[in-house]
């Protein structure tokens, strides 16, 4: 039995034309758009399946493994697997949803009592002087949440496995500023 022959390919049939002098080399020189790198991709891509590049791959036919991550360390693989079977997670992960629940509890907070603070402020009749204290008073408070909240990033970012999970420090002047609220009264 003979063999068939190939038909040229699009890639080898331009190739003949700009041999012959069917196509100006001016032409073939001009960078390629995102439509022609889309045909020109294809066309490999079938020029290959054509030639029987992907005939005998392994695994052919058998579904895709999807449990497997191949970008995991095998010496974490079998550690992520016992945690995923009970359900589990690591303790970091819930220590760091905890300390982000508390530090959006306290921007809340602040919120909320910056609006209260507001609100007297605004008041003709407020005695200014007892609201000064209160607000002084407030703010040393959540000067000793902020620093134990930073002491607690500062503990978790030191066990975290991620370095693009780690978070920033908080910063009192940030937080005030983030609600638009000053740090004294009346001055």
């Amino acid at each position: 039995m003979s063999e068939k022959s190939k038909p040229p390919s699009p890639s080898q049939l331009r190739a003949e034309r700009r041999l012959a002098g069917e196509v100006p080399p001016a032409q073939s020189r001009h960078p390629r758009g995102e439509d022609e790198w889309r045909d020109f991709v294809s066309q490999a891509i079938e020029d290959a399946m054509r030639e029987g590049a992907f005939d005998n791959l392994p695994g052919k036919g058998k579904p895709l493994n999807l449990d497997e991550n191949p970008n995991e360390p095998p010496d974490m693989a079998m550690a992520n697997k016992i945690l995923k079977n009970n359900d589990t997670t690591p303790p970091w992960i819930g220590d760091r949803k905890k300390l982000m629940e508390d530090i959006e509890s306290l921007r809340g907070e602040m919120a909320q009592r910056w609006g209260w603070m507001r609100e007297d402020w605004s008041n003709p009749s407020a005695d200014r002087a007892r609201l000064t204290g209160r607000w002084a008073d407030q703010i040393g408070s959540w000067t000793g949440q902020i620093d134990k909240l930073n002491s607690r990033i500062r503990d978790l970012n030191l066990i975290l496995p991620i370095w693009r999970m780690e978070l920033l420090r908080i910063h009192l002047a940030d937080e005030l500023a983030r609600i638009g609220a000053p740090t004294r009264l009346g001055g």
